[in-house]
């Protein structure tokens, strides 16, 4: 009877197919760069757009949560050439000039009374009069002395110029000047022209006033709207 092979012989089992050309070093080293390859910089970079898209969802999501009632609590729309248009009409800001009073002696200081006294006792319509701090402006002086550093050789007054220089830019970054304003409301425009004509006739001979640019009217509306801010 003839005998067949068993089933089960170590010589029928398959057998691991192993390159002897690929050591099991450089198959570590292998997997080492396939984890630093561009497929693992590709998965990276998608998990981080994925991770930037879902925060910039959620920034809009909270974007739309916050309602905003400025537009319903401030009375101002824009700024026109010389005047600034309200819901209720239109208005003008106006510097006054300041003085020193502690200089004057006593004869010229009642007529300033006096005048101001006028004023208020003959001009009917609403007026505001507020004082703000705003940034020392010295920039004019800066240049001077700039242009007086470029020609000048000499190291004692260039040491002496630098040293203006400084102190200028601290007086620029620290210190702040009170200046005083006068709003001035009407119902229209040429109103408005008419107060602004009586205003500054009456100011003329005790504290004159000063017309300002539309740049100056918006740093006075943002200082008198954000108090805790600076320019």
């Amino acid at each position: 009877m003839h005998e067949g092979k068993q089933p089960n012989s170590s010589a029928d089992q398959i057998k691991t197919i192993v390159n002897p050309n690929i050591s099991s070093e450089n198959r570590v080293g292998k997997s080492k760069l396939f984890r630093g390859s561009v497929f693992e910089k590709l998965k990276k970079h998608r998990k981080r757009s994925r991770s930037d898209e879902s925060k910039k969802t959620n920034k809009k999501r909270k974007q739309k949560k916050v309602y905003s009632r400025v537009p319903q609590i401030i009375n101002l729309l824009r700024i026109d050439d010389d005047h600034i248009v309200t819901k209720n009409g239109v208005m003008d800001i106006l510097q006054i000039s300041s003085n020193d009073i502690d200089s004057l002696n006593e004869q010229d200081l009642m007529f300033m009374v006096y005048q101001n006294v006028r004023f208020l006792r003959s001009y009917s319509p609403d007026i505001k009069e507020i004082s703000l701090n705003f940034p020392a402006n010295t920039s004019v002086q800066q240049e001077y002395w700039q242009k007086k550093r470029e020609k000048i050789k000499n190291p004692s007054l260039l040491k002496f110029i630098d040293r203006k220089l400084f102190e200028l830019k601290f007086l620029e970054e620290e210190r702040t000047n009170r200046e005083f304003f006068l709003f001035i409301y009407a119902d229209d425009q040429e109103s408005l022209s008419e107060r602004r004509r009586v205003v500054i006739n009456q100011f003329r001979s005790s504290f004159p006033l000063i017309k300002l640019s539309n740049e100056k009217k918006r740093s006075v509306l943002f200082m008198l709207n954000n108090p805790n801010s600076k320019l």
